[in-house]
């Protein structure tokens, strides 16, 4: 039986969260390779997480706009790196532990930041159901292979088409402050973009992809400010904030309009 034992890193190695920190793959080769629950193994894997610990500061930064809440940020980046530390496998992490557990930890912290992060006041009933609705859109539209439509939301849910739609907006006002907001504080490459710039931008119509003439004709048929806010928002690339301030609306109000639009685009299109 291996014995594992506590590595002494190299001078040089890196460790400010975008190094390789390849120093660790035995270490966790060892620990993949483990099933015993001794103090041995315990104190080993602690001292893994705690050299990684360091990547799950610098993504925290760079999540946390502004440096406000960068601790709860941190320590849902902690739960990743703690599960992907569990679950380490050799075979897939053949291109170093970065390309391991970065997904892991930007996915628990993207996780924080939507079900915690909120542009708007929004009543509390409408939050929860509206992380709920976030929640079984994720699960429904993996067993569906496509994102499901707001009536069959509501019928998983048990509630009206209405209240998942007041439920999308809160979520879309939610995303637009985490996506619009800058973040971190300037010190390192990449900080001061806006969050949506580092994780991808939103695409709530991907499936009407292969229907783009039908679509265009839809929209063609939209109601003036439904099809001006539409156009502003994906084709002219607008925030939420910038359309609102333009068309002297609320941002929630924006939010409500564009659920409401791609809601109805979405069931015609499928229907």
């Amino acid at each position: 039986m291996r014995t594992a034992t506590r590595p002494t890193p190299t001078a040089g190695t890196a460790r400010d969260g975008r190094g390789g920190y390849d120093h660790l793959i035995p270490q966790l080769e060892q620990l993949a390779c483990s099933t015993e629950d001794s103090d041995t193994r315990r104190d080993l894997r602690d001292h893994v997480i705690r050299e990684l610990r360091p990547l799950v500061r610098n993504l925290s930064r760079r999540f946390a706009p502004g440096g406000r809440g960068i601790e709860d940020v941190e320590q849902a980046g902690m739960l990743g790196l703690v599960k992907a530390v569990d679950r380490y496998d050799p075979a897939a992490a053949s291109g170093g532990p970065l390309g391991f557990f970065v997904p892991s930890i930007r996915g628990e912290m993207k996780r924080y930041l939507r079900d915690h992060s909120w542009s708007v006041r929004v009543p509390r009933d409408l939050k929860e159901l509206a992380v709920r609705v976030q929640r079984t859109a994720d699960t429904l539209g993996q067993d569906l292979g496509r994102a499901p439509r707001p009536s069959e939301l509501a019928r998983e849910l048990g509630v009206g088409v209405d209240e998942i739609v007041d439920a999308l907006g809160a979520l879309d006002s939610h995303r637009a402050r985490s996506l619009d907001a800058p973040t971190g504080d300037g010190s390192e490459s990449g900080d001061g973009l806006p969050l949506g710039e580092q994780l991808g931008g939103l695409d709530p119509g991907l499936e009407m992809a292969a229907h783009r003439g039908e679509m265009n004709a839809l929209i063609r048929e939209l109601p003036e400010r439904e099809r001006t806010i539409l156009m502003m928002r994906f084709y002219g690339d607008r925030t939420q904030s910038s359309i609102a301030a333009e068309m002297g609306i609320s941002q929630m109000h924006v939010s409500r309009l564009l659920s409401r639009t791609l809601a109805g685009l979405r069931e015609a299109l499928s229907g």
